[in-house]
């Protein structure tokens, strides 16, 4: 595939993750350090979530009337997206997020303090996703699931040796094989369209977009590295 290509040569490595590339080499090894790195995926999770599923499936509909997208295609992205929250299958993933809490009374219903430095990240990743086209955001989500399933492995690896239980790291499990499955099934719809696309223009937003992906890496890094109670993350 063309778009794959294209797609996986622009996957950072994990020497290039701030937090990621500080875990593997041993560092954070107490369960509240992990934990507090993991309130930046809950910020970004609880603020982002909705209003960028929101946006997707505007853009599919959008595509669909413009007739970009076929309404097959249009029903395999709107099971796609709709996979992240409760299905027949598996609890939502927000769930899933909180089980790595548990214990600590942090679960639903719990927000993390306003951030300024998180919000910025947030709203640049809801501005890419509102900036695309239907195309790419399909590449941006797509390069970003393809890239997951080996991230999620390492980081279940990880903090199986800092004392997570498999309970507790049900998210990053379910991400293995649930991103796979996301990814192909975008890359199938991008390939078959892929006279349609601006290589250049792709490659310039899933490169925005991974640059957030790094930005929420150093502030991972950062959040672990502070000497605070986890309790003092949430309102």
């Amino acid at each position: 595939m063309q778009i794959k290509e294209l797609l996986t040569s622009l996957h950072p490595k994990v020497s290039e993750m701030a937090f990621m590339s500080q875990l593997t080499s041993g560092k954070f090894q107490k369960r509240e350090e992990i934990l507090r790195s993991e309130v930046v995926e809950l910020y970004r999770a609880l603020d982002t979530r909705q209003r960028i599923q929101d946006i997707y499936k505007e853009k599919l509909s959008e595509g669909l009337k413009e007739g970009l997208i076929s309404k097959e295609d249009l029903a395999v992205m709107q099971e796609v997206i709709d996979d992240e929250g409760e299905t027949e299958d598996h609890i939502d993933h927000l769930d899933m997020r909180f089980k790595l809490f548990v214990g600590t009374g942090i679960g639903r219903g719990k927000f993390p303090i306003h951030n300024d430095e998180l919000q910025k990240i947030n709203d640049e990743w809801v501005n890419i996703c509102k900036e695309a086209n239907l195309w790419e955001i399909m590449a941006c989500h797509c390069a970003i699931e393809g890239w997951y399933p080996d991230i999620s492995t390492m980081f279940e690896k990880e903090y199986k040796k800092r004392g997570f239980t498999d309970e507790e790291l049900e998210i990053f499990i379910a991400h293995q094989g649930a991103d796979v499955e996301h990814s192909d099934a975008q890359y199938a719809i991008l390939d078959k369209n892929f006279s349609k696309l601006d290589p250049k223009r792709i490659e310039y937003m899933v490169k925005r977009t991974f640059a957030t992906s790094k930005a929420y890496e150093q502030m991972k890094l950062k959040l672990a590295s502070l000497d605070k109670p986890l309790n003092q993350f949430f309102s």
